[in-house]
């Protein structure tokens, strides 16, 4: 019997904790301001666990995947035909500042590979072809004669000889150098255009092997162990950077927050998650959870 009136008890005060005004809000804002208070070497330990394998075990089936790919109302739910009708002005160009301002400018070595491509060479060469092509029939009346005798064959040779300079230049133009302007103005048009341009003009995704392509990536990166490797490895250096020289700092100190602003955050945070979960209670209670839970911790 006194087990019961416990137990009964015990859930009562539960499902006060989950749905009375500001009780739960209040857990969640000490939560948080545990974590806010603590010290960067005691959130981050040493050797954290990481397992993309853990990935292996996630998956949708495929015609699911498909469906929802297939019947998701974009339409009604994202109803723009452009991204400058959900961003202002202001917030399209600090944007567009930030990215251009920040752009690290890939290595020559890597344009030029790129570039270097047969496939990426012969559409520069096809394209330059046509140019000169157009142009000296414009300015010369006698084209008809020399296509004959084969000036199409020796403008093709003389434009593959230049493709490498061509290339070169392209290269030095895009990496770190005399480009650097030219290639934020590049960014900043181009971020531009993208923002007036409709969603529809730029394509929908294939999904008629969304489902395969997807479970195949799953696999592989599940089974890789050079994934593991350089989580860990990213971890370790990140971790080992930001403790040697901001180690004792709390997280709060460490993002720069004053105490005012933290209260603020916290609340709001805390408010919007507390309002979350009451949402979710009422379709299934959480109550059987949180006893569950507490019976782990209490016994």
């Amino acid at each position: 019997m006194a087990f019961w009136k416990r137990f009964v008890s015990r859930k009562t005060r539960v499902e006060n904790w989950i749905t009375k005004p500001g009780v739960l809000e209040n857990s969640i804002r000490k939560s948080l301001h545990f974590l806010f208070r603590s010290s960067l070497e005691e959130i981050f330990p040493e050797d954290l666990s990481l397992s993309p394998s853990a990935l292996g075990l996630v998956r949708l089936p495929e015609e699911k995947l498909k469906v929802l790919a297939e019947e998701f109302p974009i339409e009604k739910a994202f109803p723009y035909t452009s991204a400058d009708e959900f961003l202002s002005e202001e917030s399209m160009d600090s944007i567009v500042e930030f990215i251009a301002g920040t752009q690290a400018a890939p290595s020559k070595n890597l344009i030029l590979g790129i570039l270097n491509q047969p496939e990426v060479q012969a559409i520069f060469s096809q394209g330059l072809e046509k140019v000169l092509n157009e142009f000296h029939k414009k300015i010369n009346p006698l084209h008809g004669v020399f296509q004959a005798a084969g000036l199409e064959k020796q403008i093709s040779q003389f434009l593959s000889s230049l493709l490498p300079t061509f290339t070169e230049r392209i290269a030095d133009f895009v990496s770190i150098g005399s480009g650097t302007q030219e290639i934020q103005a590049v960014i900043r048009n181009t971020l531009k255009i993208l923002f007036q341009t409709g969603f529809n003009d730029l394509g929908r995704l294939e999904t008629s092997r969304f489902g395969a392509g997807t479970d195949r990536i799953r696999r592989a990166i599940a089974s890789d162990e050079k994934v593991r490797g350089a989580m860990e490895n990213l971890y370790s250096v990140g971790r080992d950077t930001l403790l040697n020289h901001y180690r004792k700092e709390t997280l709060k100190e460490f993002i720069g927050l004053s105490e005012p602003e933290l209260d603020l955050w916290i609340g709001k945070i805390a408010d919007d998650t507390a309002s979350n979960i009451r949402k979710v209670h009422a379709k299934r209670s959480l109550s059987p959870l949180v006893l569950d839970l507490l019976t782990d911790i209490l016994g």
